[in-house]
């Protein structure tokens, strides 16, 4: 039955880090005797876990339902299974403040720190996420267009643009950029006089909780895809035009992104006072 998943997960395109989480559900999944037979309520039961929340029940019940159905068949008994997914919180994002303090705290007179720099600007001017920095290639970089190409979520190519700033932190950081031979990954995880391999998923989101822990709040590489999304409504660029810069297929993920808005932010746009004022 491993092998099955494992022929699952190819067959379906999943992206990396989709194949990932799916594995670890499915191979706790094919625990359950007799696979073939259990019905929807069982299904529900083997998830229903009193450490887990809402959201791994949903993706759980989800990704077991798609291995079923490609295993055994469309009339599994247990294909009617369930979860309602709940709204979930709002989600941590970096305001102004925390974003500039961010910035000015790394050293640009060493190469960590130049490194460290360019990859806030790109990960925050082009809503990239943690899998999509790993893999983001030099070679993929247009400095001249402030344009870039990756591979996004889904396996397809995704274009995305930056601002002329962080184009000149990338110039500034490039000269300490050395990459062993073959490797074209923009970000290196080390730097100097040894020759560079490129940074690891594990290997940024263990650099960005240490800048956390150093400036006293804590960071994760996804909150800069919800900063992404928050700085560009608060600098009043249209919905649309956010949607299309940040690489989604739908306004509806720049609505749940930007829940962390607060209500001073309506506070330019009230009609008394730009009526009156």
């Amino acid at each position: 039955m491993k092998e099955d998943i494992e022929v699952f997960l190819i067959e379906k395109g999943y992206s990396i880090a989709t194949q990932e989480t799916y594995r670890r559900i499915l191979l706790d999944l094919i625990s359950i005797p007799n696979l073939e037979q259990i019905g929807a309520a069982a299904l529900l039961a083997h998830f229903d876990r009193p450490t887990w929340g809402n959201s791994i029940q949903y993706v759980s019940v989800t990704a077991s339902r798609q291995f079923l159905a490609w295993r055994f068949g469309h009339n599994h008994s247990a294909l009617s299974a369930r979860v309602r997914r709940k709204k979930s919180k709002i989600q941590r994002s970096l305001d102004s403040e925390k974003l500039l303090a961010l910035l000015v705290s790394f050293d640009p007179h060493t190469a960590k720190g130049r490194r460290d720099l360019a990859i806030v600007s790109v990960a925050v001017d082009a809503r990239l996420r943690v899998s999509e920095l790993s893999r983001l290639c030099f070679s993929d970089v247009d400095l001249e267009t402030c344009t870039l190409q990756v591979i996004v979520k889904g396996g397809e190519w995704g274009e995305r643009a930056f601002s002329e700033e962080t184009a000149n932190i990338i110039l500034g950081y490039l000269p300490y950029r050395q990459p062993k031979p073959g490797v074209d990954q923009l970000f290196l995880s080390t730097q100097g006089l040894t020759k560079g391999s490129g940074m690891t998923v594990n290997g940024l989101k263990a650099t960005v909780r240490r800048w956390g822990e150093k400036l006293g709040f804590r960071i994760s590489p996804h909150d800069f895809c919800r900063t992404f999304a928050l700085q560009t409504t608060k600098n009043n660029a249209p919905t649309r035009v956010v949607q299309v810069g940040g690489g989604w297929k739908g306004i509806d993920m720049v609505v749940h992104y930007t829940r962390g808005l607060d209500l001073d932010a309506i506070r330019p746009y009230l009609p008394i006072k730009n009526l009156l004022g």
